[in-house]
């Protein structure tokens, strides 16, 4: 037993109920504060005689007294109410307690062994000079004798991980796993842990727990000061840093989950390449947390989800301030995961998109950020479902900022409304760096509701306020179904608020202002809404597409991402070919949609490369031209004598041919090498050797066919990389040898083919019967989407209207004919500039929009987008130099390395949305 000692401190002191002291005050003492409390009178003064009151002294201070044995709380009274006084020997107590051998009195100890105990687990806790427990203590604060949950230290035994960035700790994490149960928390303290292979999480229930997240290493936080964890191993290039599997495949339980991941950074800086994720959830994996998590710099995404086998996905996941920074393909993917919860959560710096959603029913995502990606900040797409129960998501209170692409994307479908709620996009669009292509702050395009309400949109430039000023629309809707927007400040560089014709049920409220032009107060103009496709805009814009238009295709388009193929055949004349392009693979219109569809959907190859791009059909007088393009590889080098056919067979319309000793060198990129030759159309024709990439050359002989045919030599069996194809003939003078192209595919991904000709016509598709077309995206080589533009040199040639209807008809015709319909057409018409009739080139453009709806195509007129103005392209360094490849000059109708990318900006959203 022990009495507590009371008084004496200068808070204890007897008053009236005015608050002055009273000398001499009689006071009594009481067990509580209420009517029902008990007086205590087992009271000492601090002589320790016995004493049932208190008396204050001289001064009006309550001296010292012990009060009854183990009492902690006492209450006074002198006469103006009780009020608490407490012990003034806690320090000594303490004291006392933490060196008795037996402070509870529950079972008797030496002294020495108490002492022991201090600083040990399962003893008493000691505080290092910093005043921090120490890690080597915690396990045994934090577990207990009777299975509870345990903190096992990496560091400590047995598992003695360094974390000091150099050894390699995959072992001794995974041990710790092994040792650990349901409940448990894998600790690590601060230090850079290595780890060259997947830290398995297939126990459930297990918490992987760092001391902290750098959520981003920013200016004057270097990396090597701030110590980052988890560090994957230079040689660890594929799988995942951690996995989780809900599985039964013999390794992983079949319903895994309720793991945590809290205030630890995965780091993947040390891996220059290779397809390595952050986190990476296959299967039946539920109730995953993460908490102040960060993952950076991974060479594929950050974090990812699949299915397993028996098409299971990981669901309820929680995210709460998780950062990921700099991956190398998209930040946060997820499919299928119901009810999942993003708070906080940040993707900056990725190069393809931030967050990747599909079909995540009754997901919320909140106070979450998309900054400096790639691509889309937020894409929200596919089939979120219909069943009972399900839903779409809800969005609050989110931003983005300098995306690549649009900063929120939505082109899901489904019938649950997605809810968007304080959303403000900023200055996304960026498209590398000078803006343009179409994109928006926030693009809706598919069938699911949307309601959005208390938007902002605005434009802006990189932070100093160089590059273009993006985005083009503040929203931009277009093929949606139902749309409700309201409550919002729209800003676009050409328009605030962009839709399309073929939208169903937009309803736009009252709420809605819209600002047009750059950030700068002094050049806004009050903007407005516009109609894609109206008759209104039609004239204005040049771009019509019909409602439903390009659903075939981007269902191909959308299967080249995962294994399968879709193909475009651009159909047209030197503009398409790409004259004055620096680069006829990179740097024209069809280059430029080519690159841009790849890096989404899948190379699937450089497509066919035309004889047309030869020294002999570019003609004499454009030498430096020439030796630059043979220079990057975008023409053909040739040896010997060749000559342009003049004969519309074949891919292209064109072919070159030698009668002695010549060789054609090309180089294509694919698996798959395709030679196109034409034979039987003279007598004699001869055959030819090829070789591929410096090989051995393989002899191919001619037919001896006496009707005229496109004849293909089709090489499998490649690396998916670039090669260079060398075709011979070792001429006798007498015989011809006549070589229509090469080109070349992979097994999937995006093909782009350009079949552009020099001096093209309409009527040349249709020569010969049906054989052109079927070349050039018909029957013998189908395409899922056909640009048609040929009328340049029709309206030079003074073809008249009906002429020309007559064989761009027949061509369309030809096309929907084949490929049981499915092909999906464009009619392009370009800039005409000083080129040719322009009452021709008019009447052609109004004809084209019946084509068009006949056809079911898409319609892109170039010659209004430039004011129907020569000098207004001329003004913006559009028109290209026959003599200085790429550079701004002063041709009539041929396009500079500027003007190819203003088409390329303008048609690529249409074939990427």
């Amino acid at each position: 037993m022990a009495r507590n000692l009371f008084g004496g401190s200068a808070a204890d002191v007897a008053e009236d109920i005015d608050g002055s002291r009273v000398p001499g005050a009689q006071g009594t003492v009481w067990d509580g504060p209420g009517a029902e409390a008990t007086r205590l009178t087992d009271l000492l003064d601090y002589s320790g005689n016995p004493t049932d009151t208190l008396t204050a002294n001289t001064q009006g201070m309550i001296d010292h007294f012990y009060g009854p044995d183990n009492v902690g709380l006492l209450y006074v009274d002198f006469g103006a109410g009780r009020v608490a006084l407490t012990p003034v020997n806690t320090s000594s107590a303490l004291a006392q307690h933490l060196n008795t051998a037996d402070p509870h009195g529950s079972k008797a100890g030496a002294l020495e062994e108490v002492n022991a105990q201090k600083g040990a687990p399962g003893g008493i806790a000691t505080l290092d000079p910093a005043g921090k427990v120490p890690s080597s203590q915690l396990p045994a604060l934090s577990g207990d004798s009777s299975g509870g949950s345990h903190w096992l230290n990496v560091k400590n035994n047995p598992y003695g991980a360094k974390g000091d960035g150099v050894t390699d700790d995959t072992t001794a994490i995974l041990t710790a796993i092994e040792d650990a149960v349901y409940g448990d928390v894998i600790y690590f303290p601060p230090g850079v842990y290595v780890v060259s292979q997947p830290i398995d999480l297939y126990k459930r229930g297990i918490t992987l727990r760092g001391s902290h997240s750098n959520l981003m290493v920013g200016p004057g936080m270097v990396g090597s000061e701030w110590a980052c964890y988890l560090q994957a191993a230079p040689t660890f290039t594929t799988g995942a840093m951690i996995t989780i599997t809900g599985d039964d495949d013999g390794d992983h339980p079949a319903i895994n989950g309720e793991h945590r991941i809290e205030s630890l950074m995965l780091d993947g800086s040390k891996v220059p390449t290779g397809s390595l994720d952050g986190i990476y959830a296959k299967g039946n994996v539920q109730n995953v947390v993460l908490r102040d998590v960060c993952i950076r710099q991974m060479p594929n995404n950050g974090i990812i989800t699949a299915s397993n086998s028996k098409d299971e996905w990981p669901y309820s996941w929680r995210l709460h301030s998780v950062m990921v920074d700099n991956c190398h393909t998209n930040g946060i993917v997820m499919e299928r995961n119901t009810d999942l919860t993003l708070e906080d959560c940040q993707v900056i710096g990725c190069w393809s998109t931030g967050f990747k959603l599909t079909n995540c029913a009754n997901t919320i995502v909140t106070h979450s950020r998309a900054e400096w990606n790639g691509n889309y900040g937020f894409h929200l797409f596919g089939g979120w479902g219909n069943w009972p129960g399900s839903g779409s998501m809800t969005m609050s209170s989110c931003s983005t900022d300098r995306n690549g692409w649009d900063g929120v994307r939505i082109d899901a479908s489904g019938n649950g409304p997605f809810l968007i709620n304080a959303l403000n996009t900023r200055r996304d669009g960026r498209n590398g760096g000078p803006g343009g292509g179409g994109y928006a702050g926030l693009r809706l395009s598919g069938t699911a509701p949307v309601v959005v309400t208390n938007l902002g949109c605005y434009v802006g430039t990189d932070d100093g306020g160089t590059a273009g000023t993006s985005p083009d629309y503040g929203v931009r809707i277009t093929g949606a179904r139902d749309v409700s927007l309201d409550s919002a400040y729209l800003h676009g560089f050409l328009e605030g608020l962009y839709t399309s014709e073929g939208n169903g049920r937009v309803h736009l409220g009252s709420g809605i202002t819209t600002v047009k032009g750059n950030n700068y107060s002094e050049d806004r103009v009050a903007g407005k809404a516009y109609t894609v496709g109206s008759s209104s805009s039609y004239s204005a814009n040049g771009i019509y597409v019909p409602a439903g238009w390009g659903s075939k295709w981007k269902a191909k388009r959308d299967a080249a991402k995962t294994g399968g193929k879709a193909k475009i055949a651009c159909v047209g004349d030197s503009l398409t070919w790409g004259y004055w392009a620096s680069d006829l693979i990179t740097k024209n219109w069809v280059g430029l949609l080519r690159n841009s569809l790849q890096a989404t959907y899948g190379d699937g190859g450089s497509g066919y490369f035309s004889s047309n791009r030869s020294a002999q059909v570019i003609g004499s007088g454009r030498e430096a031209y020439i030796a630059a393009l043979q220079a990057n590889g975008s023409i053909i080098t040739t040896t010997g004598t060749w000559t342009e056919t003049g004969l519309y067979y074949g891919p292209a319309m064109s072919s070159i041919y030698a009668t002695n000793t010549a060789t054609a060198t090309f180089k294509v990129r694919g698996s798959t090498v395709k030679i196109y030759t034409l034979v039987g159309n003279v007598t004699p024709t001869a055959g030819y050797t090829y070789s591929i990439d410096g090989g051995a050359p393989v002899a191919v002989a001619d037919p001896g066919l006496g009707t005229a045919t496109v004849v293909v030599q089709t090489i499998t069996g490649l690396t998916a990389g670039q090669h260079t194809v060398t075709v011979a003939y070792n001429g006798n003078g007498t015989d011809r040898f006549q070589l229509v192209g090469v080109g070349g595919e992979n097994d999937s991904g995006i093909v782009v083919d350009n079949y552009g000709r020099s001096g093209a016509r309409s009527d040349y598709v249709i020569a010969s019967g049906n054989k052109v077309t079927a070349w050039n995206g018909g029957t013998s080589n189908p395409a899922d989407l056909v640009i048609y533009s040929l009328a340049l040199n029709d309206a030079q040639n003074s073809y008249t209207l009906e002429t020309w209807t007559n064989n761009v008809a027949t061509a369309l015709n030809n096309i929907k004919l084949s490929n049981n319909g499915q092909t999906e057409l464009m009619l392009l018409l370009p800039h005409k500039g000083t080129f040719g009739a322009g009452t021709f080139y008019a009447q052609y453009a109004a004809q084209a929009r019946g084509l068009a709806e006949a056809y079911g195509a898409a319609l892109v007129n170039f010659w209004p987008m430039g004011n129907n103005s020569w000098d207004h392209w001329n003004s913006l360094g559009y028109w290209g130099n026959p003599t200085t490849v790429g550079v701004a000059g002063t041709d009539a109708v041929h396009p500079s390395d500027a003007g190819h990318k203003f088409m390329g900006d303008v048609l690529t959203p249409l074939l990427l949305n």
